[in-house]
């Protein structure tokens, strides 16, 4: 696997990935505009994703149908230099027939612990934590 950065101009550059695709990278003084995330957004948008497409396989494959799935995730930085993550903290709310809270919980930890390969990049530096909301189905839709 590898990516090519192909610098752009003031601190924007496009990224290319192995598959083909292309990205654009920047970083700007807040306020002003810019042409796509920075690295440490990115950082934090693969965590999420990596996580997220994890669950989602996990409760495909138990034949879970899923309605509505979305994730926030928090990350909180160093004020010094490197500005790494100190600690993320991760809310998955799943919502479809008979999903259950103990379904979800079971997916994410799965992918907290085994599967996602960026949570797991970053757990022996970054404090990973997360929380699970399976809001009530109105099934008079």
């Amino acid at each position: 696997m590898k990516a090519t950065i192909i610098y752009q101009g003031g601190m924007h550059f496009l990224g290319r990935t192995d598959s083909g695709h292309n990205l654009h990278l920047d970083s700007a003084h807040s306020g002003e505009k810019t042409a796509g995330p920075t690295p440490i957004e990115m950082v934090l948008q693969a965590a999420a994703a990596c996580s997220a497409m994890d669950v989602v396989a996990i409760l495909q494959k138990r034949r879970k149908e899923i309605a509505s799935f979305d994730l926030e995730v928090e990350g909180d930085r160093r004020d010094e230099h490197p500005r790494t993550f100190r600690s993320l903290k991760v809310h998955y709310r799943v919502v479809g027939p008979g999903i259950t809270f103990d379904e979800v919980e079971r997916a994410v930890k799965l992918s907290h612990d085994r599967y996602c390969s960026v949570i797991n990049m970053l757990k022996p530096a970054v404090e990973v934590s997360y929380s699970v909301e399976v809001p009530p189905q109105d099934l008079e839709k």
